[in-house]
C-alpha cells in the first residue's frame, strides 16, 4: 500500500486508539507507529505525528509535529469523551502551543510573519464549544428563575450565535481588547491564553430576526470591562468611541 496523508475520520480514530495504547504501555512506541504505517498506509513521519501528539494533549504540553485539522478535532473530542472537560482544556492548550511553535519557526524560516489560520479558527471553535476560555455574554431578553427546593430552572432568551464567526473574528484580530489593548495572556500567562469576550458592533439586542454575521466587519474582541462599558449605552457605544475615551483619560492632566 503506497503511503498517504488524506485520512478519513474513522482512520484517524484508529490512529488515536493506537496512540492511546502506546501511552498506556500496551504497545511500544515503535510497534504503534508500525501498526499505523501498515494499517493506514501512512508515512513513518505521519505515524510519529499521531503517536506523539496524544500524550502531549493529555498533559497539555508541546508536541512539535503537525496534525491535520481533522486529526486535531478527532483527538480533542475523543479525549473529552474519555477523560472529561479538564483533559479537553489541557488538549487545547497543547494544540495552541503547537500552533505557536509552528508559526514562530515558519516566520523565522520565511523571514515574515506566518499564521496558521485554519488551526487557529478550529482551536477557537473547539474552545467555544464548551465555553472553556472564551466568554460571549451578549445574552438578551429577560431571565426568569423558578426555584423549588434545591432545583433551580433558569430560562433565558438568546440570539443564536455562529461559533465559526466568533472564531474567525478572533483569528483575524487576536485576543487583545480592541478598545483598551488588554492582553489576558500577557497579564496572567497560560491561565489567560485565549480568553476574550466578543462584541457585536451591531447591538444584537436591537435585531429581531436572524442576520448574516460578517466576523471581520461585525465582531470585535474586547475585554470584560470594556464590554460592560460598551453596553452602558443602548444601542451599544462604538468601540472606537470607547477607545478614544480611554486614550483621553490616559493623557496627562494640565
Amino acid at each position: 500500500m503506497p503511503s498517504r496523508e488524506d485520512f478519513t475520520e474513522d482512520e484517524v480514530k484508529v490512529a488515536y486508539s493506537t496512540a492511546r495504547d502506546v501511552c498506556r504501555g500496551d504497545l511500544t512506541s515503535g510497534a504503534g507507529k508500525q501498526f499505523i504505517v501498515k494499517r493506514l498506509g501512512a508515512r513513518s513521519y505521519t505515524a510519529a505525528q499521531f503517536v506523539e501528539a496524544y500524550p502531549a494533549m493529555i498533559d497539555g504540553s508541546l508536541y512539535k509535529k503537525t496534525l491535520s485539522d481533522l486529526a486535531v478535532e478527532v483527538y480533542v473530542e475523543a479525549i473529552t469523551d474519555e477523560h472529561g472537560l479538564a483533559k479537553r482544556e489541557l488538549a487545547l492548550q497543547a494544540v495552541l502551543k503547537n500552533i505557536e511553535f509552528w508559526e514562530k519557526n515558519e516566520s523565522k524560516r520565511r523571514g515574515r510573519p506566518v499564521s496558521r489560520k485554519s488551526q487557529r479558527i478550529l482551536h477557537q471553535m473547539l474552545l467555544s464549544a464548551t465555553n472553556l476560555k472564551i466568554v460571549y455574554p451578549d445574552d438578551v431578553g429577560e431571565a426568569k428563575t423558578y426555584q423549588e427546593g434545591a432545583v433551580t430552572q433558569v430560562l433565558v432568551n438568546r440570539y443564536e450565535r455562529d461559533p465559526e464567526a466568533r472564531a474567525a473574528a478572533i483569528a483575524h484580530y487576536g485576543c487583545k481588547c480592541s478598545a483598551c489593548g488588554f492582553d489576558f495572556e500577557a497579564k496572567y500567562g497560560e491561565l489567560g491564553s485565549g480568553f476574550i469576550h466578543v462584541h457585536h458592533i451591531v447591538d444584537i439586542a436591537t435585531i429581531g430576526t436572524n442576520y448574516q454575521v460578517d466576523p471581520i466587519k461585525d465582531l470585535r474582541p474586547v475585554c470584560p470591562n470594556c464590554h460592560a462599558m460598551l453596553h452602558t449605552e443602548k444601542p451599544a457605544m462604538g468601540v472606537s468611541v470607547l477607545a478614544d475615551l480611554i486614550a483621553a483619560q490616559a493623557e496627562p492632566q494640565p
